[in-house]
């Protein structure tokens, strides 16, 4: 995922966090999918735990001075970063999302505001592995809940095209008016 960093200008600290679970195929994942293609809610509850920890560790040893971060993830990276947001959302000011969903998991805890937060949502409207239905219920579910949402739709599959990548550098660059936005933790 270190292509999203390059999108970030001078100013601009990323950090890339892995997810713990090893894939067979090679990669990594923040859960292993159940027979019925659910994601484990154990799996997903320790995940988000660890990312939680992580992130608080990171800002307690490194980033002395920053209050403010921007959590980007792809897929499962932007389902972990969406439930970590609604969970625990004065841990991030930002977050931008590439073909991601909402598990249905308890751990899909709600905020009671999300004003105040930017939130940047990419998915393809011809995703098979991730269907553009549930990229639109995340987009509704944080514009409802007061985040300033951007919400862009394109003519793909499960990936970023060159459309979203636009929308993505271009959100980033209106984030310098945004209040405090000065850090990101890259995912």
């Amino acid at each position: 995922m270190a292509v999203f960093e390059t999108a970030f200008g001078p100013g601009w600290r990323t950090v890339r966090l892995r997810a713990p679970y090893p894939l067979p195929g090679g990669g990594y994942a923040w859960w292993i999918p159940q027979a019925d293609g659910r994601p484990d809610p154990r799996m997903v509850r320790e995940s988000l735990r660890e990312l939680r920890g992580r992130i608080e560790d990171l800002l307690l040893r490194e980033a002395q001075g920053f209050s403010h971060r921007v959590i980007v993830g792809f897929s499962q990276g932007g389902a972990m970063a969406a439930l970590l947001t609604l969970q625990t959302p004065d841990l991030v000011t930002g977050l931008a999302i590439f073909s991601g969903f909402l598990p249905d998991v308890p751990e899909a805890g709600v905020a009671p505001s999300l004003a105040g937060k930017a939130v940047f949502i990419a998915h393809g409207r011809a995703d098979p592995l991730v269907p553009i239905a549930q990229g639109r219920v995340l987009c509704a579910r944080f514009q409802a809940l007061g985040a300033r949402t951007t919400c862009v739709e394109y003519p793909g599959g499960h990936k970023a095209s060159a459309e979203a990548w636009r929308a993505f550098r271009e959100w980033i660059r209106g984030l310098d008016g945004f209040p405090g936005l000065t850090d990101a933790v890259s995912r």
